[in-house]
This record gives C-alpha cells, structure tokens and sequence, in this order.
C-alpha cells in the first residue's frame, strides 16, 4: 500500500523555505550616491529593516512548521493539501517586502503587508488546530506531547494578536509595521521562555 513519505514531505518544505529566504535578500535595492542622509540612503535603510522582519517572519514560520509536523508520525493527503496553501502564503513574503520598500512610508502598504500576516497567522493556527484534533486521536500522543502542542497553539494565538495590533498601527503610521513585525518573534520568545520556569 502506497504511504505519503514524511521525509519527502520535510524535505520540500524545508526546500520552499531556504528558496523564500534567499529570495527575500534579492529585494534590497542599493543606494546610489554618497549622501547617506539622501532618500537612496534612507530607503535603503529602511529596506534592511524590511529584510530583517521579513526574515525573522520566514524562519519563525519555519520553526512553527517544524515544531507542528514533529510529532505527526504519518504524512496524509490532506495534510499535503494544507501544507500547500500555507507555503502559498509564505511564499508571498518577498513580493509584500518588495511592495512596502518601494514606498517604505505609504500606509496603505504597510497594511496590505501586515493584513497578510495576520492572515498566515490566522491560517497556522486553524492549521495546528487541525493537525492537533487528528493526530492526538490516529498518533496517541501522549499527555507531554499534548501539552506541548497545546502550549505552541497559545503562542500562535498570540502571533494573530500581533496581527491585528500591526495592522492597527500600521493606519497611524506606516513604518511601525516592519518594527512591530521584526521584533515580535523576540519577544515572543522571551514571554515563551518565562513561561516554561
């Protein structure tokens, strides 16, 4: 009987996820001139900032990703399925970084870019809460195993109220969306961590 393979299945995720992270690089345009107070300089600082989030947005998805499929023991058809609209919504990352570093103040912008978060976010979580329902019943993970999961669906909850929050500030000024967005894996590792002792 034929199995989807778990290690194929990693492997090209992984693969969409390295691609997405060196492409986001690629979005940096470079300043001309010598002035570093010149709009060249400035936007080209302000795209650095919008690397920096888009990257730190990329590998935490990656970590999620990681952490959700750790315990899956058998890789199931709609689990292909789902796992291919989520790197749809990932692989959309270089195209939003390149659409706010083209106009890095522009409101509207900041907040297509911090909508979508909010809805890869929103999408993660209905995904973890999927994988959670199926595979506790069909993997009999045991009460650790439960827990943990249970305690990484907090934290995505947490992401999705990131969200909303970049999207809000992102209406009063734009630039706050990046700064928002780049900083909240760190501090969503430090509440996680004070959490555990």
């Amino acid at each position: 009987m034929f199995r989807n393979s778990k290690s194929r299945f990693i492997f090209f995720s992984d693969s969409v996820f390295s691609v997405i992270l060196t492409v986001l690089v690629l979005e940096i345009r470079l300043p001309i001139g010598r002035n570093i107070l010149s709009n060249s300089w400035l936007n080209f600082g302000y795209s650095i900032i919008i690397y920096i989030a888009g990257f730190s947005l990329v590998s935490t998805y990656w970590f999620f990703h990681q952490k959700l499929f750790s315990n899956v023991k058998q890789i199931d058809g709609n689990l292909i399925v789902l796992n291919f609209y989520f790197l749809f919504f990932i692989s959309l990352m270089p195209i939003l970084t390149q659409l706010i570093a083209l106009d890095p103040l522009s409101k509207v912008k900041n907040f297509i870019y911090a909508a979508t978060y909010l809805i890869f976010n929103l999408y993660l979580w209905w995904l973890f809460d999927i994988v959670f329902r199926h595979h506790v019943i069909t993997d009999k993970w045991g009460k650790e195993d439960s827990m943990a999961f249970q305690h990484e669906l907090k934290v995505i909850k947490d992401t999705v109220f990131v969200g909303v929050l970049a999207s809000a500030f992102s209406l009063l000024w734009g630039p706050t969306t990046p700064i928002i967005l780049s900083l909240s894996p760190l501090v969503r590792s430090l509440i996680s961590s004070r959490q555990k002792y």
